[in-house]
């Protein structure tokens, strides 16, 4: 009777062992083995990303912590429950274990499918995640920023995929689905006519390469700043007092634009002065280059290397006019260099006795009279020398 004990308990606790303790050990394995090759992942990314671009840290790596991790659970659970719905077919009425209605090969199809899709999703978010890591790398080998729109679109692409992955998947059919999308894109295109301007209109901006993030530009209207970002409607610009200009994209492609980086970001300063006719020129353009070259020398934003120039170009009313020609690192910096360079020059014209004359204008006055004579011409002389004079 002992013995019959003994042997029911023994069968009872290998009916436990089969039934439960083997499926959590796959489920607990399985999830093991994803966390090992998640971090062999990981490191195998790190130090590819070290070598080819000398980062101690890689945005693509950070993306797949979590996910392999997962998989591995999900593979687990579904052999786990694959195991089960085995031993609930081979179970005879009255033996204990797993329960034919849970575990049957209705509900392991759909577990399968169930399972399938979750790793759908997680492959998915991974797959975003590591494109918009891609686009960043890329943007900083380049030196340019990321632009939102482009970040925007890859991301609603690869969730696109993915949600259609899914309704494979469940075996929901497509093509009705594409047809109805179809139609309603074409009337949701009708109403978002605008919108949809707009969005073509940043990929034109990015295909073009013609505006960039960080450029500084000039619209036709005044307006000039910075391009901080371009999204799917509108381009922001950032004026130097940090107000943001918000225009929309179709704006930008169908007007003026000037770009004062799409060549290079060293942009010419002219700044117009006069002196007076009775100063000697040869003087002046030689004084002028000193301070000149001095402010390129030692203000911030000028360029050493750069040789200014000085051009005379009209023969004023009251004085001759020229330009003086330098050159900043940044469109920004010419007002630094405008700065120093007038005072400089200011106090070098009076150190050298060099005149910069006010405006004059010279009056005469004619009395006609029927007395008038040699006496009203001197007079009229007198007036004219004392206008002149003022």
């Amino acid at each position: 009777m002992a013995a019959s004990m003994n042997m029911g308990a023994l069968l009872a606790g290998s009916a436990i062992v089969t039934t439960w303790i083997t499926p959590a050990a796959i489920i607990i394995a399985a999830t093991f083995v994803g966390w090992v090759v998640e971090r062999l992942a990981v490191h195998w990314i790190k130090d590819l990303s070290r070598r080819m671009a000398g980062r101690r840290e890689s945005r693509i790596a950070r993306t797949v912590r979590g996910h392999i991790t997962l998989w591995g659970f999900l593979l687990g659970v579904g052999l786990a429950f694959e195991n089960l719905t085995t031993l609930a077919a081979r179970t005879r009425p009255g033996q204990s274990g797993p329960s034919p209605l849970i575990f049957s090969a209705a509900n392991l199809e759909w577990a399968h499918k169930g399972l399938l899709a979750i790793f759908v999703v997680s492959l998915t978010l991974m797959l975003m995640q590591v494109v918009v890591a891609v686009i960043v790398a890329s943007a900083q080998t380049t030196a340019r920023p990321v632009v939102s729109l482009v970040t925007n679109v890859s991301r609603l692409a690869v969730l696109l995929i993915g949600f259609l992955l899914i309704l494979s998947v469940f075996g929901i059919n497509l093509t009705p689905l594409l047809a109805t999308l179809g139609v309603a894109g074409l009337a949701a295109s009708l109403a978002l006519q605008a919108t949809l301007t707009d969005l073509v209109s940043g990929m034109i901006l990015l295909a073009s390469r013609q505006i960039a993030i960080g450029d500084y530009v000039k619209l036709n209207t005044g307006e000039e700043g910075y391009v901080s970002d371009i999204t799917w409607r509108t381009t922001t610009i950032r004026q130097l007092s940090n107000n943001l200009i918000i225009v929309p994209n179709s704006k930008v492609t169908s007007t003026s634009v000037t770009n004062f980086h799409a060549v290079s970001q060293t942009t010419s300063v002219s700044v117009d002065v006069s002196v007076s006719y009775g100063a000697d020129l040869e003087q002046v353009e030689r004084v002028t280059l000193e301070v000149a070259q001095d402010v390129m020398r030692t203000v911030q934003s000028g360029v050493p290397d750069y040789a200014p120039s000085v051009r005379f170009n009209t023969l004023g009313d009251y004085s001759i006019h020229f330009s003086v020609t330098m050159q900043a690192q940044e469109v920004t910096g010419q007002y630094l260099i405008k700065h120093e360079f007038i005072k400089r020059l200011r106090a070098r014209y009076r150190e050298e006795g060099i005149a910069v004359p006010y405006p004059t204008q010279l009056v005469r006055l004619t009395e006609v009279g029927a007395t008038g004579g040699a006496g009203d011409a001197a007079q009229a002389s007198a007036n004219s020398s004392e206008a002149s004079s003022r």
